[in-house]
């Protein structure tokens, strides 16, 4: 399994659009892997997870072609993670030359976003383009994978932000990205599903700032690997990832690198690829 990191930032981005804080200043000037788009992932160049606003300057950066994917899975309704507008230019007389259907998974306020924008638009293209609705807690198949889909600890209504166990058949993905820490409800599926994770993604928009919520921090982080590890969840060759990074965490990359690499742990950048 692959997995590539297109965007690893927060909704704002670093440097966000309208600050001049000290870490969106050393991203203006430093470049690098100090700038963070808008948090978005491919697995096996076939699985897309989110569509952010950010996803067209993906497709110029890393060269994309989104005519080509056939499925869409999405966490959640903030515009940093879906902006359905862009979504509705599959549509026909937008986008021409594409004859394969793209398949989108969302919960259902995520379905009343996306519905808008094609309302916006008076039509839609069901030949193009098909949502389907999923639930919490209830496993589906999207082409070789099994995907898991797990309540967030985020966002402002009961279940309208998810979370992903995604297994290949070999292999399991868990991205927890713009979520707090985990109830014990979501470990305890995860462990009656015997799941076991090759490489954990973790939300770590905090950093060191405890006060950022609804998201994690690097000493929630740290918990959360204790407890999967203590659940044997996890093995002595599973992969870690802290990701979904703000300015308000108070950390530039390189900072952050070094906190992290004391515990084995990555600290993401745009353009990552991790293969497990």
């Amino acid at each position: 399994m692959k997995i590539k990191y297109l965007g690893t930032g927060a909704a704002e981005r670093v440097p966000a659009i309208f600050c001049n804080c000290k870490i969106c200043r050393n991203a203006r000037e430093v470049g690098g892997r100090e700038i963070r788009t808008q948090t978005q992932f491919i697995i096996d160049d076939r699985l897309l997870i989110d569509f952010p606003g950010d996803s067209y300057l993906h497709l110029l950066k890393y060269k994309i072609d989104f005519s080509k994917f056939n499925n869409l899975l999405l966490t959640h309704w903030h515009s940093d993670h879906l902006y359905a507008e862009d979504i509705a230019y599959r549509m026909s007389n937008y986008a021409n030359n594409v004859d394969n259907l793209l398949n989108v998974y969302g919960n259902e306020t995520v379905q009343d976003f996306y519905n808008r924008a094609f309302e916006l638009e008076e039509r839609t293209d069901k030949k193009r383009i098909m949502y389907h609705m999923i639930k919490p807690y209830q496993k589906f198949k999207i082409d070789v994978y099994t995907v898991f889909p797990l309540p967030a600890q985020h966002g402002k209504f009961q279940e309208d932000c998810f979370i992903y166990a995604i297994n290949d058949g070999k292999n399991t993905f868990l991205d927890t990205h713009d979520t707090g820490y985990p109830t014990l409800e979501m470990f305890n599926y995860l462990e009656k599903n015997n799941l076991v994770f090759s490489l954990v993604s973790i939300d770590c928009t905090g950093q060191v700032d405890e006060s950022v919520a609804p998201h994690m921090n690097w000493k929630e982080a740290l918990k959360f690997i204790e407890e999967l590890k203590k659940r044997n969840l996890i093995t002595l060759e599973t992969k870690f990832v802290i990701n979904h990074f703000s300015h308000n965490g108070g950390l530039t990359y390189e900072e952050m690198s070094k906190i992290s690499e004391k515990h084995g742990i990555i600290t993401s950048y745009d353009g990552l690829e991790i293969f497990v």
